[in-house]
């Protein structure tokens, strides 16, 4: 094998390997981000949707849904960059656009008014409801298992 295609060989494994990597990653954080959107939904599970507008705010909007009321928020968050082409290191007269994540939560409740269930969408929900934003969803006023 001459020293070209061991290099090729090299490259293209390489190449590989970082895609398989990537593949991976994201894979992960898709299952982080519906294990940490579920837990936050089922925290609201019967509880009030007044107590739920209470702690996230005014929903965005309000929609008629079968079975009850949809309510629906939604985040806009800023993304990161990547290095060397924020604000600062970009060319005078050449600012990059500003790159936002979405997050669409949205509270279904019935006729009686309790929460039934929830559902999402988005590029920049949840991955975890330890910290952050995200613990800040949950139903602070259910009773904790134990």
């Amino acid at each position: 094998m001459s020293a070209f295609s061991s290099r090729l060989v090299f490259r293209v494994s390489r190449a590989s390997l970082t895609a398989s990597v990537a593949m991976a990653l994201t894979g992960a954080c898709s299952g982080m981000e519906a294990n940490a959107m579920e837990t936050l939904f089922d925290s609201w599970k019967a509880a009030p949707i007044e107590q739920a507008k209470e702690q996230w705010g005014p929903p965005l909007k309000v929609q008629a849904v079968a079975g009850g009321t949809a309510y629906v928020w939604q985040d806009e968050i800023p993304m990161a960059r990547p290095p060397g082409t924020g604000p600062r290191d970009v060319r005078p007269g050449a600012e990059p656009p500003p790159a936002f994540g979405h997050c669409q939560r949205k509270l279904i409740a019935g006729p009686d008014g309790k929460v039934i269930g929830g559902e999402w969408q988005g590029d920049a929900c949840c991955i975890t409801t330890r910290i952050g934003k995200c613990a800040a969803l949950i139903n602070k006023l259910r009773p904790k298992a134990g």
